[in-house]
């Protein structure tokens, strides 16, 4: 079993607190990444929906698929994986937030993953890596404005 592994990083014009809150936000993350997601189940944490045991649904033209949070840190951590619709035998995702000088913060976000059809292992992590890369960059010039 192959396991691909994308990592980006992207700083933002932004505290911390404020790009957790938007990537936690499962809507919102979906803006930011081009994507229809919705939240399809609350966490138990009744001071974050979109937290621990939480369940998005995204929504890609040909297959829905949904993720669950695992672990939830505001505002330092967010873990997610895979938890139906997706013919995966493994997808992992971590995003580590961090407070950088001037009122500033960054995003390390890295994603393991590996699919039950080996070659569509490779061209799911690059089409991934293009898009998640992109609306990272998107999402940190919307907060220079």
């Amino acid at each position: 079993m192959k396991i691909h592994e994308i990592k980006l990083y992207q700083e933002f014009s932004a505290p911390v607190e404020q790009v957790w809150e938007a990537f936690c936000d499962h809507a919102n993350f979906g803006k930011m990444m081009g994507q229809n997601i919705t939240r399809v189940a609350d966490s138990t944490d009744a001071n974050n929906k979109n937290g621990v045991g939480s369940v998005r649904a995204i929504k890609l033209p040909v297959v829905t698929f949904e993720e669950t949070i695992v672990k939830s840190e505001k505002p330092t951590l967010i873990e997610y994986r895979i938890s139906s619709g997706l013919p995966v035998n493994y997808h992992y995702g971590i995003m580590k937030f961090k407070t950088l000088p001037n009122g500033k913060s960054a995003i390390d976000y890295s994603i393991k993953l590996s699919l039950k059809v080996p070659l569509l292992g490779v061209i799911v992590a690059i089409a991934l890596k293009n898009g998640m890369s992109k609306g990272l960059r998107n999402y940190a010039r919307r907060l220079e404005k």
